[in-house]
């Protein structure tokens, strides 16, 4: 079943050949074959968070900078950079319900 669009998807996007020609690594194969799943991970993150920050460039600045102590203080980013994104989603679900980080 295909991703339903979303409206930070549609205010955000490139086409895979605006991507290519920002990224010439990428146009040229060196890029690995999963960062289309990194990209929507960070996509669906972003989202979730600019709900609480208030803006696309608050969100982008926490999920690259701010560490999550419940994962040994490392960042959103890196963790979807490791294929970790519904683990990033349950840790900021479970704050949303009152949790603790």
């Amino acid at each position: 079943m295909p991703k339903k669009s979303t409206p930070f998807r549609e205010k955000h996007s490139e086409s895979r050949s605006d991507l290519a020609d920002r990224q010439p690594e990428r146009a040229q194969g060196r890029v690995p074959a999963d960062l289309d799943l990194e990209i929507d991970g960070a996509a669906d993150i972003l989202e979730l968070i600019e709900v609480w920050t208030g803006s696309h460039a608050q969100a982008v600045a926490w999920y690259d900078t701010e560490p999550l102590p419940s994962f040994g203080n490392v960042t959103a980013a890196t963790l979807v950079r490791q294929g970790r994104t519904d683990a990033v989603r349950a840790y900021i679900e479970r704050i949303a319900d009152g949790g603790y980080a």
